[in-house]
């Protein structure tokens, strides 16, 4: 049972799948729609997060750049034009959009892991970002809080808790790693 005096964002981390720079633009929609995600995590080969791409930004993946610059334009894209915008994202890695600045990834800040949940709620809110790292003084990763789990965590701290709040502070969206 989550005790809402002891919510800290070592109390609120979670496992969350994360991408690489080489996973392409296509895969990446697909992990956010899987698991309903409010943006991604750009991990480095060792699996530590290098930034986060909100899921607005993972939006403009489809859009060239005059798109981008003037969205009015968007009306004149039929269903198979826009269906091969999509496509071309086959061929095209989350790096390559991130260089192009086609997406805009910003560095994952972090707070620490007896960080309150208000600290953690202003470290999101002053980053306009949908989750946040938490890492040790000494750089140790242990996770990311997602949005959802920090609104849990109020919504239970309000008194307006429900079976849904509460598996959604007691289940990661991934599952714990296998033991090697």
């Amino acid at each position: 049972m989550w005790q809402t005096q002891a919510m800290i964002a070592l109390d609120l981390v979670e496992r969350v799948p994360t991408v690489h720079r080489e996973t392409t633009g296509a895969e990446a929609a697909r992990v956010v729609a899987e698991y309903r995600l409010n943006g991604l995590v750009v991990t480095d080969a060792a699996g530590l997060p290098l930034s986060v791409i909100p899921g607005s930004q993972l939006l403009g993946m489809i859009l060239p750049s005059y798109l981008r610059d003037e969205p009015n334009l968007a009306h004149v894209f039929d269903e198979d034009t826009a269906e091969e915008l999509c496509q071309k994202l086959n061929d095209t890695t989350i790096g390559e959009l991130m260089d192009d600045e086609r997406i805009h990834a910003s560095t994952l800040p972090s707070v620490l892991p007896d960080d309150t949940m208000v600290e953690i709620a202003a470290a999101m809110v002053k980053g306009r970002l949908p989750l946040i790292a938490v890492r040790s003084m000494d750089g140790t990763y242990h996770g990311v809080v997602t949005m959802s789990r920090v609104l849990a965590a109020i919504a239970t701290a309000a008194g307006q808790t429900s079976d849904l709040v509460r598996r959604r502070l007691e289940k990661d969206l991934l599952p714990p790693p296998e033991p090697r």
